[in-house]
C-alpha cells in the first residue's frame, strides 16, 4: 500500500520536496555512469548488506566512487542494494555482474541514460522508512579536494 495516500496534502508536498532535494544532492555528488541493483541470496540484515557491499566495492571496484541505498526486500526479510557508480568505465559490467552473482546473488548493472532520473530514483529509496544509505567519493571527487590549491611557496 502506498503510505502517501494516508498523508495530508501539505505532508505530501513535504515528502515530494524531500525527494527533489535528495535527488538534487545525489545528482551533484558526481557524474554517475552506472546504476546497479544488487541482491543477496540470503536474507541480509542492514549490517550484513553494508559490510558485503562495501567490501565488494573496496576489493572488486577499486577507484570507483559510489552512492548506495539499502532497501528492505518487498517479499521477504532482508535488504538489497540500489547504487550509482562513477569512474567505472574501465570496469566490465559483465565481469562485475559475474563476480557479484558468484559471491552474493543477482544483480542488474546498467549504464546511466538520464542522470536526473537515476539520481531521483535512488533518492526515492534513500527517503523510504527503514532504508540506509552511504556515499564514498574517491580522489578528486572527495569534498576535501574542492578547495585544495597547490601553493607556489
Amino acid at each position: 500500500m502506498n503510505r502517501a495516500r494516508n498523508l495530508e496534502p501539505e505532508e505530501r508536498l513535504k515528502v515530494a520536496q524531500l525527494h527533489i532535494e535528495m535527488g538534487d544532492w545525489v545528482h551533484s555528488l558526481a557524474p554517475w555512469q552506472v546504476i546497479s541493483h544488487m541482491t543477496f541470496a540470503w536474507e541480509a540484515s542492514i549490517a550484513s548488506a553494508q559490510r558485503c557491499y562495501e567490501k565488494f566495492m573496496r576489493t572488486e571496484m577499486k577507484g570507483v566512487s559510489y552512492f548506495y541505498a539499502l532497501e528492505q526486500n518487498p517479499g521477504r526479510d532482508g535488504y538489497h542494494v540500489h547504487a550509482l557508480w562513477c569512474d567505472c568505465l574501465s570496469k566490465s559490467r559483465r565481469e562485475v555482474w559475474r563476480t557479484w552473482f558468484e559471491r552474493y546473488g543477482r544483480a542488474r548493472i546498467e549504464p546511466v541514460n538520464s542522470r536526473d532520473d537515476v539520481a531521483d530514483y535512488c533518492a526515492k529509496y534513500v527517503t523510504k522508512e527503514d532504508s540506509w544509505w552511504n556515499v564514498k567519493l574517491l580522489g578528486q571527487r572527495h569534498p576535501d579536494f574542492a578547495n585544495f590549491r597547490l601553493s607556489n611557496g
